[in-house]
């Protein structure tokens, strides 16, 4: 049995598709609970799922950011598995049967992913190796997007056709199914990621538990991507950049930190704009001021948060 956890965000009618996806009679089976996180939807979209006793809803009077979310789920789940998915995911017709199949023979095996298909029926990259500030520093000037053949992005493999199954770093949390005995290891989310790279943090201590992630392609679901974040552009590009510098300042050096945030902060701004006005995309330039000035002024508030704590 597993119990799945949807942290929901404003997400329309994504949200009602997955819902009726899971209580497919294939699926429904293997389903032991529901929960849906809303973190203050403003679009009712929770309002439109039709309840019955595998289904519950926790209405957050606040946006609690995705990892907070999560835990509060987690916290719930009491079934020998647990599926992390995102509300703009469809479950096919024996997804839920392959991956509790495939986890029984596998047992070594802590994390699973599947093979993501965007509304077009194509596979999209979803797994990712642990960054380096060295990766970063090549992502930050743009070079795996000029260079694909021969730089790989810090993070994301999208290098990768995703055609074979293989050990990965970590699965995107869009359809993370796991080992309920992970949080025993390894704990939960850090809360200290609104949303973004919770996920990576969680599989990059899980590895060093000594804990395995696995991509199986022969396992697949629907992922229409951006669901819930593509009208808010900048927004989620402030969001990202944020963690990504928590993220750096979590697991790398001191010197691999002040890396990542002079990138941030004195490369990444110019190319990405250079590289929008190559293609023409100008619109989306106002977008990443948006998100800069954000950033901006988050650090600004941190840095009188950390000033003020370190006088105490």
């Amino acid at each position: 049995m597993v119990d799945i956890v949807i942290i929901n965000w404003n997400s329309n009618g994504y949200l009602q598709k997955c819902i009726h996806s899971i209580l497919s009679s294939d699926n429904i089976h293997y389903v032991k609970m529901v929960y849906i996180i809303d973190n203050n939807s403003d679009d009712a979209s929770v309002d439109h799922i039709q309840l019955n006793n595998k289904i519950e809803i926790i209405r957050n009077k606040e946006n609690r950011g995705f990892a907070k979310g999560c835990n509060q789920g987690f916290k719930l789940c009491t079934a020998p598995y647990v599926l992390l998915l995102n509300p703009d995911t469809q479950l096919l017709n024996t997804t839920l049967e392959d991956c509790i199949l495939f986890m029984g023979n596998e047992t070594e095996i802590d994390i699973l992913g599947c093979r993501l298909l965007n509304d077009n029926g194509k596979i999209s990259p979803s797994c990712a190796r642990f960054p380096t500030p060295v990766k970063l520093f090549m992502d930050s000037f743009g070079l795996p997007k000029v260079f694909p053949s021969i730089v790989k992005p810090a993070i994301l493999m999208t290098e990768w056709d995703h055609k074979n199954s293989q050990y990965v770093n970590q699965v995107m949390g869009a359809f993370m199914f796991m080992r309920h005995s992970v949080f025993d290891k390894i704990g939960y989310f850090d809360e200290r990621f609104f949303v973004y790279y919770e996920e990576l943090d969680f599989s990059k201590r899980l590895f060093e538990f000594g804990g395995k992630s696995y991509f199986n392609t022969n396992i697949s679901i629907i992922h229409s991507g951006e669901g819930t974040t593509k009208a808010v552009k900048g927004f989620r590009l402030f969001l990202n950049l944020h963690s990504r510098l928590q993220y750096a300042r979590k697991h790398f050096s001191i010197a691999g930190y002040f890396l990542v945030w002079f990138c941030t902060f004195f490369i990444e701004p110019f190319s990405r704009t250079f590289l929008l006005l190559i293609r023409g995309e100008f619109k989306e330039i106002s977008e990443i001021f948006k998100g800069y000035n954000l950033l901006i002024k988050s650090s600004k508030v941190m840095f009188e948060i950390n000033k003020i704590e370190s006088n105490k």
